[in-house]
């Protein structure tokens, strides 16, 4: 197992829950990842460099026969760049705007994030705004519920050329809301727990992590701290565990799209009282302690190998467990989620365009970062990798270049894992993570039951959907 204080930095990193809009997309980009706080590593994600200030989303008039499509991608992608390229010397009757707003560090560069959303906000509200638009730091669920958005799920069925079978169809019906899908990713991470397979092996505790929930998961924890070596299985604390837990079941808990929430339910009471028994069984505490687990977010085959090996040295990527009740599944976050505006002059235009930017032909620029959508490009990024033969880990990581070996069965089940990924993770920072966070302080000091915290969750949540 490497260092201690890795792993204890690396779970304080993945359950910390701040409201963290990007500021510096240069590689020091923040993004809460299914409700981890995570610094967006460079080299994880892929690097987002811009010297466009043009903050402008209005759509520019077709001009000498051209069709000009607008798309605001909030920070400028090289993959998009490389897009626009190539679409349009193949399309010359096609013109691609990206709108992005400029690389700059710290306030600064808050600021031009949060005006650029609130700009491109305020233009679809109205009725105006960009032709395409990534949803990845935006509320789709209002625009769902607006009619802003095209419907992308009758696009695609009135196009003979869209094969759903092309794509993780588990990605797209995760996607859908309201029973459309009106954002495509192009691409997505899986999350899990990376287990050191090891020390657990030396237990004897044997355990099915495909159907688990985390009442079964406290249980199996108690046994493992009781017959191990370590003195914890996770590390974290209360307000950022429940939050964890409450963004990796939002669909249970928060009906964005129709203002609707369900806190004051009893499968959140629940989770109050199972969070707070865990600390108190010592399953996940907050003190520096060795732990079996940490959690894992998966953004490629190569990161497959080498993410689960920066924290055990015999690792073992295991299904999150659920919050009781669930159909099984493992959980993904969609990553460059794209909508198309449905007021659009150039809607017919814009969806082709989307669709060139889901295909394979935009390897490897395209698929940096996170899982294709498109099936034949994940199998392409395999089958180099096997046939490569190993990964070395970045210089600057924990793994500090080292070169690891790959072996077709090193990476066999990584297969069934996507397959299964069919819970979506809310990431975006939200007003209801720091509700949840400053309320649940009260029931876990014990000032205040659960049915009372539950309540006040619910009423300032509805407060804030309905805003």
């Amino acid at each position: 197992m490497k260092k201690i204080m890795f792993i204890l930095i690396s779970c304080m990193m993945m359950f910390a829950v701040t409201a963290c809009q990007s500021s510096n997309s240069g590689g020091g980009t923040s993004e809460v990842n299914g409700g981890t706080a995570q610094p967006v590593n460079e080299n994880k994600i892929e690097k987002e460099q811009t010297n466009n200030a043009n903050l402008t989303t209005e759509t520019p008039q077709s001009k000498g026969g051209k069709k000009t499509i607008v798309f605001s991608t909030h920070y400028e992608y090289d993959s998009l760049n490389e897009a626009k390229k190539k679409y349009e010397a193949a399309h010359p009757n096609i013109e691609i705007k990206l709108n992005y707003i400029p690389s700059v560090d710290g306030e600064k560069g808050k600021e031009y994030s949060d005006n650029f959303i609130k700009k491109t906000n305020t233009e679809l509200l109205s009725g105006n705004g960009p032709d395409m638009v990534i949803m990845d730091h935006l509320p789709m669920g209002n625009y769902v519920n607006k009619k802003i958005l095209a419907n992308l799920s009758e696009m695609m069925e009135k196009d003979p050329t869209f094969k759903k079978d092309q794509y993780f169809n588990n990605i797209l019906e995760g996607s859908k809301l309201n029973g459309s899908i009106y954002g495509l990713p192009l691409r997505f991470f899986v999350y899990g727990l990376a287990g050191d397979e090891e020390a657990i092996a030396k237990t004897g505790i044997k355990f099915d992590d495909q159907n688990w929930s985390w009442s079964q998961f406290n249980e199996l924890a108690k046994g493992l701290v009781k017959k191990g070596d370590r003195q914890s299985a996770l590390f974290g604390n209360r307000e950022d565990f429940l939050n964890e837990m409450v963004q990796d079941n939002t669909a249970m808990f928060v009906d964005q799209a129709n203002r609707k929430a369900n806190f004051q339910s009893e499968p959140f009471i629940q989770l109050l009282n199972q969070v707070k028994k865990m600390f108190d069984d010592k399953v996940v505490t907050e003190r520096p302690t060795k732990v079996y687990f940490v959690p894992a977010q998966i953004n490629s085959p190569a990161d497959y190998i080498l993410s689960l090996r920066e924290y055990f040295d015999k690792p073992k990527l295991y299904t999150k467990p659920n919050v009781g009740g669930q159909k099984v599944g493992n959980y993904y976050r969609a990553y460059n989620t794209i909508g198309i505006n449905e007021k659009s002059a150039v809607k017919k235009e814009a969806w082709e365009f989307l669709k060139f930017l889901l295909s394979e032909d935009l390897r490897p620029a395209a698929n940096k970062t996170g899982f294709p959508l498109n099936k034949a490009e994940y199998d392409r990024q395999v089958k180099q990798l096997i046939k490569d033969g190993s990964v070395k880990a970045h210089e600057e990581g924990p793994l500090k270049g080292k070169t690891i070996k790959v072996t077709e069965a090193d990476i066999q089940g990584l297969d069934k894992y996507i397959s299964g990924a069919i819970y979506p993770v809310e990431f975006k920072p939200t007003k209801i993570q720091e509700i949840i966070s400053n309320e649940s302080k009260a029931f876990f000091s014990g000032q205040k039951s659960a049915e009372d915290v539950a309540k006040l969750i619910q009423n300032r949540v509805t407060t804030y959907l309905n805003e």
